[in-house]
């Protein structure tokens, strides 16, 4: 739980029940911020994990 690559689960509740992507801790607080304000959807950042299912930015971050 203490490596940098050691990444946080995500699960969708609202629109997806059930939907994951994993969230390494150095991107979760802009997961958290932008999901907690709205300004941007789970789908949106599940939609831009990797092929391992983890979010690391979106293109050019």
């Amino acid at each position: 739980m203490e490596g940098p690559e050691h990444p946080l689960l995500a699960v969708g509740l609202a629109d997806e029940p059930g939907r994951t992507f994993r969230v390494p801790a150095r991107w979760f607080p802009d997961v958290s911020a932008n999901l907690s304000i709205a300004n941007m959807d789970f789908a949106e950042f599940a939609d831009a994990a990797d092929r391992s299912g983890t979010f690391r930015g979106f293109d050019g971050d």
